[in-house]
C-alpha cells in the first residue's frame, strides 16, 4: 500500500519546512507546479503550453539552484566539484602523457647482446657479421642494449634486469659465408641459415617481447638485405663472366667447324683407298679358301689310313692279348678241375646226409606246433569254464572282469611263445625242402665232373697254339702303322698351313670392310661434326647475346630490383602522428564515462522534495541533470585543452572534436543519471557494469570485429563505441560519416536518458514503504 508523499515527509516535525532555497514546500496559490497539475479548463492551447514550459523551466531552476547551492555551500564541498571536473582530466590526461609516443623512449629499456661470432673467411676476405650486427643495434639505440655473455643474459632476462637478450652464435658470419660460397663458387654443400637467438620473458613485460622482436627482426631483414644483395651481385658478375666466355667459346665452334671441314674432305680419300683394298683382299681370299679345301681332304684321307693302320694293330693287339690270356685262363682251369670229379662226388653225399637231418628235424617242429596250439586252444575253453565258476561263486561283474584280466595276462606269453612256435616250424619246413634241392643237384654236378674236366684240358692246349699265331701277326702290322703315321703328320701340317692362310685372309677382308665402313662413317661424322660445330658456333653467340653482360651501375640497379622486388606504396585516408594520439579516441570516451560516473556520487540526480510538492516531473529531472550536466561541460572543455593544448595531439577537427566531447559528456552524464534516479545505489552498481561492458566491446584498442560474438552485439548497443569511432574520425581526419552516426546515436540515448529521468521523477511522487527503507536494506 502507498501513502501520499506530505510536505512534512523531509522535516523533524509535522509542519511545513522550508526548502534549501528558502521557500516553503508546501501548496501555495501562486506555485507554478499547481498551476500545471491544475491548469483552468477555459485557458486556450497555446497558454497551456506556454504555461507547462514554465512550469519544467521554474522547476528546473529551483532543483538546479537548491543542487547548486549545496554543491557549493562549503569550501570542501567546492573542492569535491572541482575534484569530480578533474577526474577525466586526471584518467585520460595522465594516461596519455605516458603513453604520449613511448618509441621515442627505447633507449631507456635494457636489453643483453651477447656476441659469440667468430667470423669467417670467404675470399680471402674476413667475414665478421656479428660485430657489424651488434655496431648497428648499439647505434640505432632503439633498446638500451648492453654487451655482456651468455650466462648474465640469460639470468637478467629471468630476474628482470634485461627486458630481452639478443645472441649472435659462433657460427653466425661462416653459416652466412656459406650463402656467398655457395651462389659465387658453385659449393656442393648446401647454404645453411644463419640464426640470431632471442630471448624474452613475459612474465616481465609482454609489450616488451614485442618491441624486441620487431627491433631484431629489423635487424634480420638488414642482414638478409645485405646477403641477398652480395648474392645477386654474385649472380649477376656470374652471368656477365658466362656471357664473355659464352663468346669465347662461339669463337672456339667457328675454328673447330673450320678444321671439320678440311677433315670432311680427307675422310672421302680415305673411303676411296679402303674400297680399293677390299677389291683385292676379297680375290686373294678365294684362292686361299681354294687351297685350303684341296690341304683338308688330303689330310682327311691320310687321317683315316692312319686310323685305319691303328686299328688294325690295336685289334692285333688286342687278339694277342685275348689269346694270351684264353691260354693262360685255360691252363689253370685245366690244373683246377683235375680233382673235380672226386670233390663233386664228397660233396653230392655231405648233402644228401644234411638233407635227411633237415628232414627229421622239421618233422620233431611240426610235432611241436601241433601241441602248442592244441594247449593254447585248452586254455580259451579253461578262461570259459572259469568265468562260469566264478560266477557261480557269486562274485560280481567287476571281481569277474577283474580275475579274468589278471588271467589274460598270465596266458599272453604262453601265446607269444605258441606264435614263436608256429614261426620256426615253418622256417625249419623251408630248410627241410631246400636241402633236399641241394643234395639232388650235388649228385648231378658229381656225375658231370669227368667230362667237364676233359673238355677244359682239350681248350687249353688249343689256345696255347692260338697265343703263338698271334704274336707273330702282331711283329708284322707294327711297321706298317709307323708309316702310315708319318705320311699323316705331314698331310695335317700342309692343311693347318692351308686353313691360317685362308683365315688370315678372311679377317684381312673382314678388316679390310670394318676399314671401309669406318671410313664411311668417319666421313658422314666429320660432315656432321662439321654442321654441329656450325650449329653449335650460331648457338653461342646467339646465347651470349641472350647472357645479360652488365655494367657496374646495371648491376647495382639490378641487385636492387632482385633483393627487394616489391614495393609497397602505402597511403592512408587518415593518419595520426603518435601512438597516444591513436589511443585518445579511446581514453576520451571512457573518461568521460567515468567523469559522469563520479559525479552522481556527490551529486543528488533528483530532489525528493520538488517531487513531493508535485513539480513538474521534467522540471524536477532536469533540474537534477543540470548541476551534473554543467560539471560535465567543465569537464570536457579541460580534457579538450589538455590534450589540444598541453599534449599537442593535434586533432584534425579540433572544435568537431569540442563539440562532440560536449555531446558524449551530455549524453553518459544522463544515462549514468537516469540509473541513479531510478535505482539508487543500484543505478550506480549498474553505471559500473555497464563502463565494464563498454570498456571490453567499444574496441577502443582491436578492431572490435574481433570480439567474441557476444561482445560484438554489445558494442552495436551501446553508446561508447559509436563516440570511440567518431573520437577517431575527428582525431585523424576521417570520413563524416561516424560522427554523424554517433551524434544521432548519442542524442537518442541523451532523450531517453532525460525521458527515463523525468519517469523515476514522477514515480518519486508518490513514496512506498520500500522508500522509506535504506536503499541495500
Amino acid at each position: 500500500m502507498t501513502t501520499p508523499a506530505r510536505p512534512s515527509d523531509d522535516a523533524s516535525t509535522g509542519g511545513p519546512r522550508p526548502s534549501d532555497d528558502g521557500s516553503s514546500d508546501g501548496p501555495r496559490p501562486s506555485d507554478e507546479g499547481d498551476r500545471l497539475e491544475l491548469p483552468d479548463a477555459g485557458e486556450r492551447p497555446r497558454a497551456r503550453r506556454t504555461s507547462r514550459l514554465a512550469g519544467v523551466g521554474a522547476a528546473a531552476r529551483a532543483s538546479s539552484g537548491t543542487e547548486v547551492r549545496r554543491l557549493l555551500a562549503s569550501p570542501m564541498a567546492r573542492l569535491a566539484v572541482l575534484a569530480l571536473a578533474l577526474v577525466p582530466v586526471l584518467y585520460a590526461g595522465l594516461y596519455l602523457w605516458a603513453n604520449h609516443d613511448p618509441y621515442e623512449r627505447l633507449d631507456q629499456v635494457p636489453a643483453a647482446l651477447v656476441v659469440e661470432d667468430e667470423g669467417a673467411s670467404t675470399g680471402g676476405v674476413l667475414l665478421s657479421v656479428g660485430s657489424q650486427v651488434a655496431r648497428d643495434l648499439e647505434t640505432d639505440g632503439e633498446l638500451d642494449w648492453q654487451r655482456t655473455d651468455a650466462q648474465d643474459a640469460a639470468e637478467g632476462v629471468r630476474d628482470g634486469r634485461y627486458e630481452a637478450s639478443l645472441l649472435v652464435p659462433a657460427t653466425f658470419s661462416s653459416d652466412l659465408a656459406s650463402v656467398q660460397q655457395a651462389v659465387s663458387a658453385g659449393e656442393p654443400a648446401p647454404p645453411r641459415q644463419a640464426q640470431l637467438e632471442l630471448t624474452t620473458n613475459d612474465a616481465t613485460s609482454y609489450l616488451g617481447r614485442t618491441i624486441a622482436e620487431r627491433v631484431v627482426a629489423a635487424t634480420q631483414q638488414a642482414v638478409a638485405d645485405q646477403v641477398g644483395e652480395q648474392a645477386a651481385s654474385s649472380f649477376l658478375v656470374g652471368f656477365s663472366t658466362v656471357s664473355q666466355q659464352l663468346q669465347q667459346a662461339a669463337d672456339g665452334a667457328g675454328a673447330l667447324a673450320d678444321g671439320l671441314g678440311q677433315a670432311s674432305e680427307g675422310a672421302d680419300g680415305l673411303v676411296q683407298g679402303a674400297d680399293a683394298l677390299l677389291t683385292g683382299q676379297r680375290a686373294l681370299a678365294e684362292g686361299a679358301d681354294g687351297l685350303a679345301a684341296g690341304a683338308g681332304q688330303l689330310a682327311d684321307g691320310t687321317g683315316a689310313a692312319v686310323a685305319g693302320v691303328d686299328q688294325l694293330v690295336t685289334g692285333v693287339e688286342q687278339l694277342d692279348d685275348g689269346a694270351t690270356a684264353l691260354a693262360g685262363g685255360l691252363g689253370q682251369l685245366r690244373d683246377g678241375t683235375a680233382a673235380l670229379p672226386e670233390q663233386a662226388r664228397a660233396l653230392a653225399d655231405g648233402a644228401a646226409a644234411v638233407a635227411e637231418g633237415n628232414a627229421q628235424v622239421a618233422q620233431t617242429a611240426d610235432a611241436v606246433a601241433t601241441a602248442s596250439a592244441d594247449a593254447v586252444a585248452g586254455l580259451a575253453a579253461a578262461r570259459g569254464d572259469l568265468e562260469a565258476q566264478l560266477r557261480d561263486l557269486g562274485l560280481d561283474d567287476a571281481q569277474v572282469a577283474a580275475v579274468l584280466a589278471r588271467t589274460d595276462e598270465l596266458v599272453a606269453p604262453v601265446q607269444d611263445a605258441q606264435a614263436q612256435v608256429q614261426e620256426a616250424d615253418a622256417s625249419l619246413q623251408a630248410l627241410a625242402t631246400g636241402s633236399a634241392q641241394v643234395a639232388q643237384g650235388a649228385g648231378a654236378l658229381a656225375d658231370a665232373a669227368p667230362a667237364l674236366a676233359q673238355g677244359v684240358a682239350a681248350s687249353a692246349d688249343g689256345a696255347d697254339a692260338l697265343a703263338t699265331g698271334t704274336g707273330q701277326l702282331l711283329e708284322g702290322v707294327r711297321p706298317l702303322a709307323a708309316s702310315a703315321r708319318a705320311l699323316d703328320e705331314g698331310a695335317s701340317a700342309l692343311a693347318d698351313g692351308a686353313d691360317q692362310l685362308a683365315t688370315g685372309e678372311d679377317q684381312a677382308v673382314t678388316g679390310t670392310e670394318q676399314l671401309a665402313e669406318g671410313a664411311r662413317a668417319l666421313a658422314t661424322g666429320v660432315g656432321q661434326a662439321r654442321d654441329g660445330a656450325a650449329s653449335l658456333r650460331d648457338g653461342l653467340v646467339q646465347g651470349a647475346s641472350g647472357v645479360p653482360d652488365l655494367s657496374a651501375d646495371e648491376r647495382e640497379r639490378a641487385v636492387g630490383a632482385i633483393n627487394d622486388p616489391v614495393v609497397t606504396a602505402s597511403a592512408s585516408t587518415a593518419q595520426v602522428s603518435t601512438y597516444g594520439a591513436g589511443l585518445a579516441p579511446y581514453l576520451l570516451a571512457l573518461s568521460l564515462w567515468i567523469g559522469g560516473y563520479v559525479l552522481f556520487l556527490v551529486v543528488r540526480p533528483l530532489s525528493r522534495r520538488a517531487a513531493a510538492a508535485g513539480r513538474s516531473a521534467l522540471g524536477t529531472a532536469l533540474g537534477g541533470y543540470g548541476p551534473a550536466a554543467a560539471v560535465g561541460v567543465v569537464q570536457s572543455v579541460l580534457l579538450w585543452t589538455v590534450v589540444v593544448a598541453v599534449l599537442r595531439l593535434e586533432p584534425a577537427a579540433p572544435l568537431g572534436l569540442l563539440a562532440l566531447l560536449l555531446l558524449t559528456s551530455a549524453t553518459f552524464v544522463a544515462v549514468v543519471h537516469a540509473l541513479v534516479a531510478w535505482f539508487g545505489l543500484t543505478g550506480q552498481f549498474a553505471g559500473l557494469v555497464l563502463l565494464v561492458l563498454q570498456l571490453v566491446s567499444s574496441g577502443g584498442t582491436f578492431p572490435w570485429q574481433t570480439l567474441p560474438a557476444p561482445l560484438a552485439a554489445v558494442h552495436q548497443v551501446l553508446p561508447m563505441s559509436y563516440a570511440v569511432e567518431a573520437f577517431r574520425s575527428l582525431t585523424a581526419g576521417g570520413s563524416e560519416r561516424p560522427v554523424l552516426v554517433a551524434v544521432a546515436v548519442l542524442g537518442g540515448y541523451l532523450v531517453l536518458a532525460l525521458a527515463a529521468s523525468a519517469l523515476a521523477a514522477r514515480r518519486g511522487r508518490v513514496l512506498s514503504p520500500a522508500d522509506l527503507r535504506p536503499a541495500l536494506g
